[in-house]
């Protein structure tokens, strides 16, 4: 999943203020459930911010951290993930195993048994015509979506009931769990009987989709603001909030003062600097939880001017990476140099390290043939070491640490010119022309999700190379990826870990991206909400049982 380097691509008309601020010195007053409630909260209302306006709310076409986050109160999956990153049924009834049956002995075959009682937003049932429909729509050539790795192994889906499907898959294949119909990758099933025969592309429904989550889309106001409404019929009950909304605050100082003034009520991914600041706060609680997210610095390695590992490495040494750390993200997370979560069963402690070391930088350059010129910067074959580096506006942490690369690289003989875009042109697909998927960058800055069950195939394996999957950096290295391949195509939790342990050390020897921290996220939010219990992988995958004034 993908995301600012702030903490993830990120997005409700704000709600006038001046009422609740008169009301913040008042008595906390009763709510219909006879519980006590600040002035400023809504009864059964969550309003929340966290950056950008969505590019669109359909999650299959889409990457942004964002339209997960909001796709998980409204959408359908056959699983989300629990608080330890544990898969928790959905949509369907059980998890799949080899040991349960639902996954033949040759790991080909994967059998998913479908809920009854689950109804699309517009009250039509849901039925497992809905799953092959969207698994066909996600193979179609035509459709936009940003990888169909994992998906590619998929030979053909029977629906023998309306209850039951079974994938019929070319390989065995581990991932299934994070890639099938999961919010860990995005794809959320679609109604057939509203999309079928019509472009998905360019459908009415991605701006208002209709789902099968616990709350429904009501109203999209552009550069505004999400509503969103509880579904009394959603098959898990009826959700305790009434409405959600999202608004749209692109910039962090603003979000701080819109949930002083008690505006908000809650700011997911809060960056490190305002930690302090929401601490003093009274009536606002913060939950700090570990994530599956890793911020990072990428090289494009196919730029004439990175192409040559030497020289990665070099910048590398040069980037003062545990002075960000400290200074811009506060200590929170943990300073690692591999995408792998550190309580992940896969980690490993032992990946190539590039410390900061000036000389070792300079003398990586001199050996790869840049020679410092009278201008201060480096040159070899007429071309000049100016990279050009790309982020997000609206980002002031990822703008500290471009100063401080700036002036590192400076010592180098290393320019480094700095492009902010809107978050939607950074991120656009590559049909689009998004400035990382088609590489108009020579380092960029931005963050992964990765899946719970860990799978680096892609965003780094040569078959993913954009525009056919993740791969922005457009790397490619053949060990690489025959150990990410071994991972993938056995259900043995040891030989899996052999694999990506060896794979871990080859992409750090490769240097292609710089790991900068393995987040811990923080939401700020109005010690009225309850229920709040973030995973590593979803912010909400308990949203049902969120509640305002549930005390």
């Amino acid at each position: 999943m993908l995301r600012d380097s702030r903490g993830v691509t990120r997005r409700v008309a704000r709600i006038v203020a001046c009422a609740a601020v008169c009301m913040v010195s008042c008595a906390r007053v009763q709510s219909s459930g006879h519980h006590t409630l600040h002035p400023w909260t809504v009864p059964g209302t969550l309003r929340f911010a966290d950056g950008e306006d969505p590019d669109n709310l359909n999650p299959l076409l889409s990457q942004m951290t964002l339209v997960h986050d909001l796709a998980a109160l409204t959408m359908g999956y056959l699983f989300v993930f629990g608080p330890h990153g544990e898969p928790v049924p959905s949509l369907c009834t059980e998890v799949p195993t080899q040991q349960n049956g639902d996954i033949s002995p040759d790991g080909k075959t994967i059998v998913y048994k479908l809920r009854r009682n689950a109804v699309w937003h517009d009250g039509a049932p849901f039925t497992s015509a809905d799953v092959v429909f969207t698994v066909r729509t996600i193979l179609n050539p035509k459709t936009n979506v940003s990888s169909r790795a994992g998906w590619n192994y998929v030979r053909k889906v029977d629906a023998p009931d309306a209850h039951t499907v079974v994938f019929h898959l070319t390989r065995p294949y581990a991932a299934f769990m994070n890639t099938y119909f999961t919010p860990a990758e995005n794809p959320a099933i679609l109604p057939k009987h509203l999309l079928q025969g019509v472009d998905v592309n360019h459908a009415a429904y991605n701006a208002l989709p209709v789902g099968l989550g616990p709350f429904r889309f009501v109203r999209w106001s552009r550069g505004s603001e999400v509503v969103m409404d509880a579904f009394d019929r959603w098959w898990g009950g009826k959700p305790k909030l009434r409405r959600i909304v999202f608004k749209v605050i692109p910039n962090t100082n603003t979000v701080l003062q819109e949930l002083r003034t008690h505006e908000i009520d809650a700011s997911v991914r809060v960056p490190g600097d305002q930690l302090g600041q929401l601490a003093a706060m009274p009536a606002i609680a913060v939950i700090g939880y570990p994530t599956t997210t890793y911020g990072h610095f990428d090289y494009n390695v196919q730029s004439p001017l990175l192409a040559d590992v030497r020289v990665r490495r070099a910048l590398t040494h040069a980037i003062p990476l545990d002075v960000m750390w400290a200074k811009i993200d506060h200590r929170s997370g943990r300073r690692d140099w591999t995408p792998i979560p550190r309580f992940s069963w896969a980690y490993d402690p032992s990946v190539p390290r590039y410390p900061y070391d000036l000389r070792a930088a300079a003398g990586g350059l001199d050996a790869a043939g840049w020679r410092l010129g009278r201008d201060g910067l480096r040159h070899k074959n007429g071309l000049t070491m100016r990279l050009r580096m790309a982020g997000n506006v609206g980002n002031p942490e990822l703008d500290a640490r471009v100063v401080l690369v700036q002036s590192s690289f400076k010592q180098i003989g290393v320019a480094v010119e700095y492009f902010r875009y809107p978050t939607p042109t950074l991120f656009g697909s590559y049909a689009a022309g998004g400035i990382v998927a088609t590489r108009k960058y020579d380092m960029a800055s931005y963050a992964w999700q990765l899946s719970p069950d860990p799978n680096l195939e892609n965003q780094y394996t040569c078959a993913n190379i954009s525009p056919k999957g993740l791969n922005y950096l457009g790397y490619c290295n053949p060990r690489f990826d025959a150990y990410v391949n071994d991972s993938l195509i056995t259900y043995d939790r040891a030989r899996r870990k052999r694999d990506l342990i060896a794979a871990q050390r080859i992409l750090g020897a490769d240097e292609p991206t710089v790991i900068l921290t393995q987040r811990v996220d923080h939401i700020a939010y109005n010690d009225d909400l309850a229920g709040l219990k973030p995973s590593p992988a979803m912010v909400f995958w308990n949203a049902r049982d969120l509640a305002m004034g549930k005390r």
